[in-house]
C-alpha cells in the first residue's frame, strides 16, 4: 500500500483544482420557449386528447409543474446573464 502524505494546504489546493475541473451538461430543448410562451387555448390545438383535459381545469400537481418550469426558465435567464 502507499499512502500520500500532504499538508492541509496541499490538501485544499487539490480539492479546488477537482472542484475546478468539474463540469455540469448544459441540456437545452428546441421550441420550449415558444411552448412556454403559449397560452392555454393555442397549446391544446397542439396536443392530443388526453392533454386537452387541461381546458376543464388545471389540477394541483400540472400547476405546480408549470410553476416550476417557469421558475427554472426565469433562473435559467437571470444565470446566463452574469
Amino acid at each position: 500500500m502507499i499512502f500520500l502524505l500532504i499538508n492541509d494546504d496541499e490538501a485544499e489546493q487539490v480539492f479546488a483544482e477537482v472542484k475546478k475541473k468539474r463540469t455540469f451538461k448544459k441540456f437545452s430543448y428546441r421550441g420550449i420557449d415558444q411552448l412556454l410562451d403559449l397560452n392555454s387555448e393555442q397549446l391544446t390545438d397542439l396536443v392530443h386528447a388526453r392533454a386537452r383535459r387541461f381546458q376543464r381545469e388545471l389540477k394541483r400537481k400540472p400547476m405546480g409543474l408549470i410553476k416550476k418550469l417557469r421558475k427554472a426558465k426565469k433562473e435559467a435567464i437571470n444565470q446566463q446573464s452574469l
